[in-house]
């Protein structure tokens, strides 16, 4: 191997890649990744619990979320550097949304970026900086308690950024809003799509569903 060259994907990281890939699966039966949109994303823990030893195993560039393999999948260390890569594998520009969680996030252990039709919509056109619209603030609803809020008042703040043609530039909005802790696991991208994350493949699915759900309601009482 040359230097600098992405390694082979090691079988420590194969359960993670089967997992991301049963998911991406499932997502594109449900409609919420057509094409090859979209993008999901796993941290593996570093050696003795040190966060800079991290690394995030993602799904690669312009591959069929319908149709993912163990190959189909990059390696990267939490600053973006690839490490390893499946044949022909390269990363996504939408990587950086992933890196911005796992950074500011230290519980998050996978996350979910799906381009579903409610959240591509949830956000009415018009001018935004980092973030375009505020929230979409929901409360009453029985379904915010899949974010652990259950006081009787509570309400979940789904923050919405701005879409940009460049995802780094998202991503470092993404990274200025999390800088500061924040209740709620997910946001959106104005006409762009929705990122959920959790502890674990159950938590973050639970709250992809959930924020789903939320932009469903959103949408349909205008």
């Amino acid at each position: 191997m040359s230097a600098g060259a992405p390694g082979a994907l090691d079988d420590d990281t194969l359960e993670l890649r089967e997992q991301l890939a049963d998911l991406g699966r499932r997502y594109h039966t449900a409609g919420w990744l057509m094409g090859t949109s979209g993008n999901l994303s796993a941290r593996l823990r570093g050696s003795g619990g040190a966060s800079d030893d991290d690394r995030v195993v993602v799904t690669a560039s312009g591959r069929h979320k319908g149709r993912l393999g163990t190959e189909d999948f990059v390696v990267v260390d939490l600053a973006g550097r690839l490490l390893a890569a499946g044949r022909d594998a390269r990363p996504s520009a939408e990587t950086s949304l992933h890196l911005a969680i796992y950074r500011h996030t230290p519980d998050a252990g996978l996350a979910l970026h799906v381009h579903t039709v409610a959240s591509t919509l949830v956000a009415p056109d018009g001018p935004g900086g980092d973030v375009a619209i505020g929230h979409a603030h929901f409360r009453g609803f029985e379904m915010i308690k899949g974010f652990n809020l259950w006081e009787e008042d509570a309400t979940a703040a789904l923050p919405i950024f701005a879409n940009r043609p460049h995802v780094p530039d998202i991503a470092a909005a993404v990274e200025r809003y999390y800088a500061t802790p924040r209740g709620v696991p997910a946001f959106v991208i104005r006409g762009h799509g929705l990122t959920a994350w959790g502890a674990d493949g159950f938590t973050a699915d639970r709250h992809l569903e959930v924020a789903e759900f939320l932009c469903r309601i959103a949408v349909a009482r205008r």
